[in-house]
């Protein structure tokens, strides 16, 4: 009896172990907007929310890292702690500086601001100004790169993207005294092409709007945050995406994630690591579906997923999730793009 409580007790340690080993590849980046600028639903955190999300992942003992930081560990191939967390802010509005740096900075945690230059430099009552921009770097703040005009790029062609990205290249240079190394695609949108086109003007790192960890399997210059508001910003749903483990695969398919007419919907696919365990329970949501897609699992763990509806113009997205134990699951997002959409 004791060999045998001996051996469950070995099997239990390994799949402890094998979580922890996957887990401390991975780190979860928060992606928000406005705070407590309740008119906006879809891009603001209620301040009691924001609040609460702080209290929880201080209690919970998150780890938390400058976004410079992770990419840096990431692309090293180094681990990071468990249930370490990156915040993140897009376009510098003004309750940024007002209402979240003053409760981060007095809870210690780091943040990066991407800052879209044409808004600050108008300085509108809802933006910051330079003033404002340079305190925050100051004080501790990561200042990231969001373009000039906040562009849809795809749409826009490359050739205005990086005309617009140079625009912003110069302000920053001007107002700041260099250029920010990480760049976000405004709306989360990019294509090959753009993704290129980053490389080439030097940048470390590129950030999509799309949720799922980013693991040192990521690609640098795609790499996923969660999007959090008011609707997504309730803590069990904070608890599930900040917890998340970045879901360990290979070869995905398509790389390109504009899709066009006779490509949608895509034959997406990935390769699970041999390392993951329950992959029956894996599932897929298809944004424009009500429903799991379906799964095709074929030798070596290759996983592709089926849906016959094709996914409406304009953003799209697939998440695809798996029981990892402990009350946290693994994550991968894929973001897809289909020409044609209303551009908000």
């Amino acid at each position: 009896m004791q060999s045998i409580a001996r051996f469950f007790t070995a099997c239990i340690l390994a799949a402890s172990s094998a979580v922890s080993a996957l887990a401390d590849q991975s780190a979860a980046i928060l992606l928000y907007h406005r705070f407590g600028e309740d008119d906006y639903p879809s891009t603001n955190i209620r301040l009691e929310q924001f609040d609460a999300q702080i209290k929880m992942m201080q209690e919970s003992g998150y780890h938390f890292m400058k976004l410079g930081d992770l990419v840096a560990h990431l692309k090293a191939n180094k681990s990071v702690p468990e249930r370490t967390v990156v915040i993140t802010v897009d376009d510098a509005y003004k309750s940024v500086a007002l209402e979240a740096w003053p409760r981060l900075k007095r809870a210690g945690i780091p943040m990066t601001l991407f800052v879209a230059t044409d808004a600050v430099d108008n300085a509108t009552s809802n933006y910051m100004n330079w003033d404002d921009v340079r305190r925050l770097k100051a004080e501790g703040v990561e200042i990231g790169h969001h373009s000039a005009s906040h562009l849809h790029m795809i749409d826009a062609g490359v050739k205005a993207a990086v005309e617009d990205v140079r625009k912003a290249s110069a302000r920053f240079k001007a107002e700041l005294g260099s250029v920010p190394p990480l760049i976000a695609y405004p709306y989360g949108e990019y294509n090959l092409e753009l993704r290129k086109a980053m490389i080439a003007e030097g940048f470390e790192a590129a950030f999509a709007q799309v949720s799922g960890p980013a693991a040192i399997w990521s690609d640098p210059f795609s790499l996923p945050r969660f999007p959090v508001n008011e609707r997504y910003g309730e803590m069990d749903r904070f608890k599930l995406i900040s917890q998340a483990m970045a879901l360990p695969v290979s070869d995905v398919a398509p790389l390109e994630p504009v899709l066009a007419e006779d490509r949608n919907p895509p034959v997406f696919g990935f390769t699970l690591d041999e390392s993951v365990r329950g992959a029956s329970t894996l599932a897929c949501y298809p944004s424009h579906m009500r429903e799991p897609a379906e799964l095709i699992r074929l030798d070596g763990n290759r996983v592709e997923v089926r849906f016959e509806q094709p996914f409406p113009k304009g953003r799209a997205r697939i998440n695809c999730t798996l029981p990892a134990g402990g009350g946290r699951w693994y994550w991968h997002g894929q973001f897809f793009y289909i020409p044609g959409g209303e551009l908000d």
